[in-house]
């Protein structure tokens, strides 16, 4: 049960990441590579077999391709969301301010792409 509860733990874990990752918008690390750090993180803390290891790779590595089929589906409406709420924001703003507005969400999106992650909106 203990056991179980941590593995749960962990996906929501890997859950969580993509989530944050793909809000900042800075591209995943290869699926393979999180799934080895986490398998290597419970080897450490719980000391698992080979045996173990094994099996623990394959649920997660299951888990972890089911967590990324979501993601995927999510990430339209959360940039619908986020346009959204521009939008609203861009109607209660001067001419002035939407001007300077529509330069700063320019600069996030190139900020997206090459560099830190911006603040919403």
């Amino acid at each position: 049960m203990v056991i179980a509860a941590f593995i749960g733990g962990v996906l929501v874990g890997i859950a969580g990441d993509h989530f944050y990752l793909f809000h900042r918008r800075r591209p995943p690390l290869g699926g393979q590579f999180v799934t080895r750090r986490i398998v290597d993180h419970l080897d450490r803390e719980l000391h698992l077999s080979s045996q173990q290891k094994t099996d623990v790779q394959r649920v997660i590595d299951q888990h972890h391709a089911r967590i990324d089929a979501v993601m995927n589906g999510i990430q339209p409406q959360v940039r619908g969301e986020l346009d959204a709420a521009n939008a609203e924001i861009d109607k209660i703003l001067t001419p002035q301010q939407r001007e300077q507005f529509s330069k700063m969400r320019m600069r996030m999106r190139g900020a997206r792409r090459h560099g830190p992650p911006p603040p919403p909106f």
